[in-house]
């Protein structure tokens, strides 16, 4: 199995290539579930950290995963560049099927055994109500905490092609024109402003003396916010839907 998220920018096809090729190989030889780890090129707050331990076979540099780290702050994020020994989790994942699942039976039991009993009805008569009824039992919990950050045969491989998590609108902002020290996509006119990412349409965005902002223009919404809260966006759109007079917006 490949695990490969859909907002993700990836250059170099080659490179990339290769080290899945590589991922499949080191799954197989080593039984293990394998993900894939950038180099930092700057004290990121929004990604996960590996540590990487022990290196194991492989063209490409690939390691035992010592720890996965979350999202850290500005200061950690600066002393995990010094050390070099950590790299950003992208959220790509290589592994066999049947390891993964053993893997899922032993730190997610509950798990297990409603993915078990959907197997065990496929094509059955009530396949969607059994679907239906062990989906919502199913605990909205990530692979990385559920799994990665427990198993003992998680390998990191340090990827050699360009990466970067478009995920967001402070990360979109990186793919934009510049403008003067300004990220601008659509219709805008900044002035005496920096640091700012402005994504408009056909009416016209004006900033002024504005440093370090997000603008988004969606027609029928205006997102005005500060580049450094970009991260807590999931937070504000949760309180937006239990607003029964703003969730027409969302």
């Amino acid at each position: 199995m490949v695990v490969l998220p859909s907002d993700h920018y990836i250059e170099d096809e080659k490179a990339f290539r290769d080290t899945i090729l590589q991922a499949v190989e080191v799954a197989e030889r080593k039984r293990g579930l394998i993900t894939i780890g950038v180099p930092s090129t700057r004290p990121e707050t929004g990604y996960g950290y590996i540590e990487m331990g022990e290196r194991v076979i492989g063209e490409i540099p690939t390691f035992k995963v010592e720890r996965f780290m979350e999202k850290p702050n500005i200061e950690v994020a600066k002393d995990f560049i010094i050390k070099g020994t950590y790299v950003w989790n992208s959220g790509m994942f290589v592994w066999r099927a049947d390891v993964f699942i053993r893997e899922m039976e032993k730190y997610l039991p509950k798990m297990y055994r409603s993915l078990m009993l959907i197997y065990q009805n496929l094509d059955e008569v009530n396949e969607e109500e059994v679907i239906r009824e062990q989906y919502e039992l199913i605990d909205g919990i990530s692979v990385d905490f559920g799994i990665m950050q427990k198993t003992r045969k998680a390998y990191v491989i340090k990827c050699e092609f360009i990466w970067d998590d478009i995920g967001s609108f402070a990360a979109l902002g990186r793919f934009l024109g510049s403008k003067r020290g300004d990220c601008i996509s659509g219709n805008a006119y900044m002035e005496q402003s920096e640091g700012c990412s402005v994504f408009g349409k056909d009416r016209l965005i004006i900033g002024f003396g504005i440093k370090d902002i997000i603008i988004v223009d969606a027609e029928d919404v205006i997102l005005i916010m500060d580049k450094n809260k970009d991260q807590e966006i999931k937070h504000l759109v949760n309180q937006l839907k239990a607003d029964l007079d703003l969730q027409k917006f969302i």
